[in-house]
């Protein structure tokens, strides 16, 4: 397996693999929208490739004071091999930051589950608050 980063001539198999992941799909994750933050200087994601395939991917990016990381997915067939450990990894070392914030789905219990095996730890301190702005 290698890690590389992700240009936008994978977003169609990315997005395929999100899809086979049940992430929900937001309008941010369209090819337009993942363009600009993968030519932004505080974001990228990155793709674990394996036997030509992608078995994995992830966004992540800083805003200068928190890292974040979005859309972790590893393949069905693929996990529990350290692919998903391997991309927040990776995410790490490029967002270089102390925190980093992500946001699981409460009821996503592999994702809870992953997280919380990495260390991440639920943060009661804070609420989070959303608008859809058309």
């Amino acid at each position: 397996m290698k890690i590389v980063k992700m240009s936008l001539d994978n977003y169609s198999l990315v997005k395929d693999l999100w899809r086979e992941c049940e992430l929900r799909e937001e309008p941010e994750d369209q090819r337009e929208e993942i363009a600009i933050l993968l030519e932004s200087p505080q974001a990228t994601g990155f793709i674990a490739e394996e036997n030509g395939k992608i078995a994995g991917a992830v966004l992540c990016g800083s805003d200068g004071r928190y890292g974040y990381i979005h859309h972790l997915a590893v393949a069905k067939s693929a996990r529990k091999q350290g692919i998903g450990k391997s991309l927040v990894e990776e995410c790490i070392r490029f967002v270089q930051r102390r925190h980093i914030i992500i946001m699981v789905r409460k009821n996503n219990e592999i994702g809870n589950a992953f997280w919380s095996h990495l260390q991440f730890q639920n943060a009661d301190w804070i609420k989070v608050q959303f608008i859809k702005i058309q």
